[in-house]
């Protein structure tokens, strides 16, 4: 039967009243109830009223809540008006996403209507009246099928189809979005009750809404299927929770009307059954992609954290997608004082450990010293949240990667000092000198950034203390550097300790200063012994060769120390052995 408070008419059986006779024995199963039943229903009611009246409610006698159903269903009905408005307000909301201007896509809003229908599909819900559902249903359908016809339309019009940041935030729901709309929803469901508000709300509703729908007509307007579908989900999503929303709000208000009046034709069962999985089923999706992206969220989190090395490690920012025909992936920019190579490897074999799942890391390790440099980072990272920051702050990797013509194991950044460090993998027949020349041209090959390569370590330099040779002088070994180009190799390195070894004590000390000013300790060790010829006499009369110096890069090792101790505690028990004979 309709929302009337008239009887039902005389005339002709209808449809609805030729139903089986399962209805009529159900109805008047209800009628004859247990006392019980009556008891919990009364008892629930009053817990109803209680909770309206602490969450500022009204309670609605039953003619006002009759009145304000009667007004929501006009409201909602399909009109001129409504499908030219909806026209206008995806159009405007188009070239919002377009121009990439959040501006333009809240005015769209402005003029959107889709308030209206979605309050009598709210209200429908809450009355369980699925008369009123399909008559909803078919309003928002419609004004969802103009919003993407118009947004097909103007993509194909515009001579700027570029994915703006605003078009793909629209292409897959999030917690944030589903938040919006039910807070929407709520908001809607209780201006709707109370009579005021209704237009700044609209805009809040229109604006989960409509975008999402033009985003649909944007994907299928560049043949981009992907957008397409996780935009139609989002508004499925969005819908689902605004109309839920206001079937809440309707029913604790007492706005609905009451189950005892429901109609339980089995049409419009089926019909209200239809329309509940038509939402519900989108948004329990949502719920459980939700749901497993916070549960991946939380592993990365740890596993990164442990990857990276656990102290001083910020994780600044950290965003997970998952896809249907793909392994999930991790997008993060961790902020620590030290590189850490290999840390994405590790991450994800971490996380397959955890969650027994593939999920693919990207990493961006950014370095900061100190807490100043850090709160910068985690700000620039932030900043790389939008379009334009993505655009001029994050550094030109191709065109890095291009430069230096190797493959390379490694690049990360120094965000604080706008320095890009590339680690390649070792060449064969390549020098010092050429890395550094792949160094220099990789820097002016980019603009606001410092390229900085760090080639493959060595045991030890040679480096060559003059370069001054005669006729007849020996020519200096072949792997023999100057000074600058080993100072290069050992900044890029790391190096704060080194060791130096030579023959020519003047230009050694020279060479150990010169460490000194850039911050590299030198410790001086005694060289090897010179060679001798076959008949035991020096090389003497041979020519003076160059005099160079070796500069030890590696540490002695745990085990070396241990060994050179108990050599040295050997050759002095043996020592004092010996003295003691004597």
């Amino acid at each position: 039967m309709n929302d009337t408070p008239s009887s039902t008419p005389s005339g002709p059986r209808s449809s609805e009243t030729s139903e089986p006779d399962a209805v009529g024995r159900f109805n008047e199963m209800w009628r004859n109830r247990p006392i019980w039943l009556r008891r919990a229903e009364a008892f629930f009611h009053l817990l109803r009223i209680k909770f309206a009246h602490a969450v500022l409610l009204p309670e609605l006698t039953p003619d006002l809540a009759f009145d304000l159903r009667q007004t929501v269903r006009k409201e909602g009905q399909l009109t001129k008006g409504y499908i030219l408005m909806c026209a206008l307000s995806a159009g405007i909301a188009t070239l919002g996403l377009l121009q990439s201007s959040t501006a333009v896509v809240i005015g769209a809003m402005l003029v959107s209507p889709l308030m209206s229908p979605i309050a009598a599909l709210g209200f429908g819900f809450a009355s369980l009246d699925g008369h009123r559902i399909r008559d909803a249903v078919k309003v928002v359908a419609i004004g969802a099928l103009i919003g993407i016809l118009t947004g097909v339309l103007l993509t194909w019009l515009s001579p700027i189809r570029n994915a703006t940041s605003e078009i793909l935030s629209r292409t897959e729901p999030n917690l944030l979005d589903l938040a919006v709309a039910l807070f929407s929803g709520i908001a809607g469901g209780y201006s709707t009750v109370i009579g005021k508000g209704g237009t700044a709300i609209g805009v809040a509703i229109a604006t989960a809404l409509m975008p999402p729908l033009t985003v649909i007509g944007y994907g299928i307007g560049v043949f981009q299927p992907m957008f397409a579908i996780g935009a139609l989900l989002l508004f499925l999503t969005n819908l689902a929770a605004i109309t839920f929303a206001f079937a809440l709000i309707a029913r604790l208000s007492g706005a609905a009307r009451p189950l005892g009046k429901v109609e339980w034709t089995p049409r419009y069962v089926t019909i209200l059954v239809a329309a509940f999985l038509a939402l519900g089923t989108p948004l329990s999706m949502t719920l459980m992609k939700l749901s497993n992206e916070a549960r991946i969220r939380a592993a990365a989190r740890s596993a990164i954290v442990e990857a990276c090395g656990e102290k001083d490690v910020t994780i600044a920012q950290l965003d997970v997608k998952t896809s249907v025909f793909g392994s999930p992936t991790v997008d993060a920019v961790v902020i620590a004082r030290s590189y850490t190579s290999n840390a994405a490897n590790q991450a994800e074999g971490l996380i397959k450990q955890a969650l027994d799942e593939n999920v693919e890391v990207h990493l961006q390790q950014v370095l900061a010293a100190d807490v100043q440099a850090q709160t910068r980072a985690m700000v620039d990272a932030a900043m790389e949240r939008t379009a334009a920051g993505i655009a001029a702050d994050v550094p030109p990797f191709k065109t890095i990667r291009r430069a230096i013509g190797l493959p390379t194991r490694s690049l990360w950044t120094d965000r604080a000092q706008r320095m890009v460090y590339a680690e390649p993998v070792p060449a064969p027949g390549w020098t010092l000198a050429d890395y550094r020349a792949i160094e220099t041209r990789a820097s002016e090959g980019v603009t606001g950034w410092t390229v900085r390569i760090v080639p493959p370590a060595q045991a030890d330099l040679t480096v060559l203390l003059s370069d001054s040779t005669g006729d007849n002088a020996t020519p200096p070994p072949a792997d023999a550097i100057s000074a600058d180009l080993a100072l290069w190799a050992l900044e890029r390195w790391g190096m704060s300790k080194v060791t130096l070894s030579g023959t020519d004590t003047a230009r050694l000390a020279g060479l150990g200063k010169l460490l000194s000013d850039a911050g590299i300790e030198a410790t001086t060790v005694a060289p090897p012994e010179s060679p001798t010829t076959e008949n035991g006499g020096s090389n003497a009369e041979k020519p003076e060769a160059p005099p160079v110096a070796v500069i030890g890069i590696y540490t002695p090792s745990p085990s070396q120390i241990a060994a050179a101790k108990a050599a040295a505690e050997k050759e002095a028990a043996a020592r004092a052995k010996a003295e003691a004979q004597q």
